[in-house]
């Protein structure tokens, strides 16, 4: 299955999504990184098929096919995840979010939607510290939250390159996301070497920056400042996924976070990093823990 939609908002927003995996299978809801889309696979997705899955990936506003909402917070995201879910006609589902999207799937099941069975968060940012940025996150993740709070300017240009790179000179995109790599961990390291990964990563980028590069900058900054979310009202189990040794949302910040999450299981994985789905078993993990 591989069906990609626009749902409308009455406010005239649209929201873009896209289904992978079985047609009539258990709903699970995927929200994206920062930057993101929609766009998970090159094809459809065989986990998600074998294992009786219906992916469903959502845009956030401003990324994709999404419209972009003005002076949105986190919490804004959780009405588009409730019309989604009911112009679907879904019933029970699964949440989760990856890197970026771990705020908002957090955020979502703080709100008790009776419908919601499990939580996922997968190599998941933060809430920072008294607003800190962590020491431990490397340097490049540190330089953005930084330059998104006080030179927003400066990142917006930086990405708008970077957008403008992948669209004209794909290939030296590419060829950039491999050399740069000294700041990750050598499990991620070797993940950017697959081209089936860099490949399957630029177009998922090429998609973010679909309609602007700027959605990415405002997101660090909400990411920096408080979550308000309300983590002790989550009645939902939560399934923890991170790699001890991921560099851009290092492990030791989330653990302290976590804490006071009423019911959560952990899968802290030795020796890996941030890009946890695009290793087949975790991944097959993730989806299993999501269902059962």
């Amino acid at each position: 299955m591989q069906a990609q939609d626009i749902l409308v908002r009455q406010d005239g927003r649209r929201i873009g999504f896209k289904e992978y995996g079985a047609k009539t299978g258990f709903p699970i809801i995927g929200l994206h990184g920062t930057p993101g889309s929609r766009i998970w696979f090159n094809e459809n997705d065989p986990i998600s098929e074998q294992l009786g899955v219906r992916l469903i990936t959502m845009d956030r506003p401003g990324y994709g096919l999404s419209t972009k909402k003005p002076k949105r917070t986190i919490h804004d995201f959780n009405d588009d995840i409730d019309f989604l879910v009911k112009e679907l006609k879904i019933d029970k589902f699964s949440i989760f979010g990856i890197s970026g999207g771990g705020a908002y799937a957090l955020s979502y099941a703080s709100s008790e939607n009776s419908s919601l069975f499990k939580t996922g968060i997968v190599a998941s940012i933060f809430e920072f510290k008294n607003g800190k940025i962590p020491k431990d996150m490397c340097s490049p993740n540190r330089i953005g939250f930084y330059l998104a709070q006080y030179f927003p300017w400066m990142l917006r240009f930086s990405y708008n390159q970077q957008k403008s790179l992948i669209e004209k000179s794909p290939d030296i995109y590419m060829s950039s996301l491999k050399k740069n790599i000294n700041h990750l961990c050598k499990s991620d390291q070797a993940l950017l070497q697959d081209d089936k990964v860099v490949y399957s990563l630029i177009n998922h980028m090429k998609e973010a920056y679909n309609k602007t590069a700027y959605e990415a900058v405002n997101e660090l900054r909400l990411f920096s400042r408080k979550w308000k979310i309300d983590i002790k009202k989550i009645r939902s189990k939560v399934e923890v996924w991170h790699g001890e040794e991921d560099t851009l949302s290092p492990i030791n910040g989330l653990k302290d976070y976590i804490i006071d999450i009423p019911n959560y299981q952990t899968h802290f994985l030795k020796g890996k990093g941030h890009f946890l789905d695009e290793d087949e078993k975790i991944w097959k993990g993730i989806l299993e823990s999501l269902m059962k």
